[in-house]
């Protein structure tokens, strides 16, 4: 049986529908709510999505596969899976659309944009600010898919880009300009005027932008995290922020969110998006369709896409 549990929509009549042809008529549940997702859970060989997935586990003796709806898996109990013999697979669908987000983020720093839309807000016409450049070398900590979309995005802006990655294969490698290992990371702060996180977090990254990091960049640097808030010391980053040593700041990703009159929302210098990076017109389309596909490949004894080694998750 295929339980579905994804979080952010409801799966379209039609992709039912495909699912059925290839599991079987009534072999695919739809998860309402937590008490129906337990319900499920005993007959359940294959789950899609993750929004109950720790409250099933104990209730799933026949599970073999989870197919996730997020690309990070850092939030789940991936040892767990790994131990009962579980595939897990992530989905790889949203790389284009978080490293274009993490692009604007960049530019609406370097324009100015989030002080354009304060002007516009209070109806005024004021001064134009005083631009900020481009940043001439950035760090960007993660080659996976987001990286490797982002980076030659950030070099065709003229922009030069050192990777960090755990290992950093030749084919990751050759689409940046300088390469340092994950160890080394710090080294390559001082020449960087632009710091990109796009990496998993785990024990060893938990916030490892701290307030000796932050002052080892270019003085003015801009940093961009698209990936996990918990990457980033939040005192830090709000006193390298307010002292000026840090020209600018732009998150996706807060953890926890703060109330409305906490000081982070009027920081100066840092814009905040709601966890939107990875979201498009197509990107339930398109997740519908990678696991009509996946499901095809399991039923035929297939090598799945996107699997996660248990290493990748804590």
């Amino acid at each position: 049986m295929i339980l579905l549990m994804t979080g952010n929509w409801s799966p379209s009549p039609e992709h039912l529908r495909r699912l059925e042809a290839l599991a079987g008529p009534g072999r695919v549940v739809v998860a309402g709510d937590e008490a129906g997702a337990v319900r499920a859970a005993g007959g359940a060989e294959v789950v899609v999505g993750h929004r109950y997935l720790r409250q099933v586990l104990a209730h799933a003796p026949r599970l073999a596969w989870v197919q996730t709806s997020a690309a990070g898996v850092d939030q789940l109990p991936v040892a767990e899976l790994a131990r009962r013999g579980v595939v897990l697979t992530r989905n790889p669908l949203n790389a284009e659309a978080i490293a274009l987000h993490a692009l604007s983020l960049l530019l609406a720093l370097v324009r100015r944009l989030p002080e354009s839309l304060e002007a516009q807000r209070q109806g005024r016409w004021g001064a134009p600010p005083a631009m900020r450049a481009l940043p001439r070398q950035v760090l960007l900590m993660g080659l996976g898919a987001i990286g490797q979309a982002l980076a030659p995005r950030l070099r065709g802006l003229g922009i030069r880009v050192v990777g960090c990655a755990r290992q950093g294969t030749p084919a990751q490698r050759a689409l940046c300009d300088g390469f340092v290992a994950a160890p080394d990371w710090r080294d390559a702060l001082p020449a960087s005027e632009g710091l990109i996180l796009a990496m998993p977090l785990d024990g060893q990254s938990a916030g490892m932008v701290d307030a000796d990091a932050l002052a080892r960049l270019a003085p003015g640097a801009l940093l961009i995290n698209v990936a996990r808030a918990g990457l980033v010391h939040p005192p830090a980053l709000l006193e390298a922020l307010e002292s000026g040593r840090l020209g600018g700041a732009a998150l996706d990703v807060l953890d926890p969110v703060p109330p409305p009159e906490a000081p982070l929302w009027r920081t100066p210098g840092l814009l905040i998006t709601p966890k939107v990076a990875a979201y498009h017109p197509d990107m339930q389309r398109d997740f519908e369709a990678f696991t009509e596909r996946q499901l095809s490949r399991y039923l035929q004894g297939m090598p799945l896409e996107a699997v996660v080694a248990p290493r990748e998750g804590p």
